[in-house]
């Protein structure tokens, strides 16, 4: 479901989905999610340019504290370390509450590691600290729809693309929403195909993934 800038990292394992409303004649789902659920989780990078400004030493001459730490926790999830990442990105947002960059990322790891109780509270308290962090809004998305919140995950995407509308990664996400659990092919080909004018018209998975939903219009009519 997951940027609209492109991934900051390519290693992060591929989602399971869920079973439920799935069109027999249509590829295999783990086929259809393993893009999506990395755009809904691993805008690392992303995250941290859109959290407020970083703190500097007292001095001026290099990274404060707060940096050091928030690069070594950033590095643990890289690895794919969660279990190392999660306490340091806890820390940090005990030391720093108001920083919205830890509590995103702490999303993404409890989305991972299937806590989305714990996700959904991280993700609206990165979007309390800072409200123009869509990539929240877009992790938001893929917590509620995890958890069968279809209609949740509707509203949060578009909340999104209000503030951003070429955020492609949403329209994506909305895409396989409306395409896989909201059973909507026309508005899942709107979205797929904004997906592609935003991203330079490359995805022949999506492409491949429009031409089957085009076919089934035409059945159906």
């Amino acid at each position: 479901m997951t940027s609209g800038s492109r991934r900051a990292w390519n290693g992060w394992p591929k989602y399971s989905p869920p079973a439920t409303h799935v069109r027999r004649n249509r590829m295999p789902i783990l086929k259809r999610f393993s893009k999506t659920t990395l755009f809904g989780a691993v805008l690392l990078g992303a995250g941290c340019a859109t959290s407020p400004p970083l703190e500097r030493s007292s001095s001026g001459a290099g990274p404060s504290d707060y940096q050091v730490k928030y690069h070594y926790a950033l590095e643990a999830m890289k690895q794919g370390q969660l279990e190392n990442a999660e306490p340091q990105m806890l820390a940090l947002t005990r030391e720093h509450p108001r920083f919205a960059g830890p509590w995103f990322n702490l999303c993404i790891i409890y989305t991972k590691t299937g806590r989305f109780a714990e996700a959904e509270k991280s993700c609206q308290q990165a979007l309390k600290q800072n409200g123009k962090m869509n990539q929240a809004r877009n992790q938001l998305g893929v917590v509620y729809r995890k958890q069968g919140r279809f209609e949740d995950a509707r509203r949060i995407y578009q909340m999104a693309l209000q503030q951003d509308p070429e955020y492609a990664q949403v329209h994506y996400n909305l895409g396989v929403l409306f395409d896989l659990y909201l059973q909507d092919n026309t508005l899942a080909i709107q979205h797929y195909q904004r997906y592609l004018d935003l991203t330079g018209d490359k995805d022949k998975k999506v492409k491949r993934w429009i031409s089957q939903l085009n076919k089934e219009l035409n059945k159906s009519r």
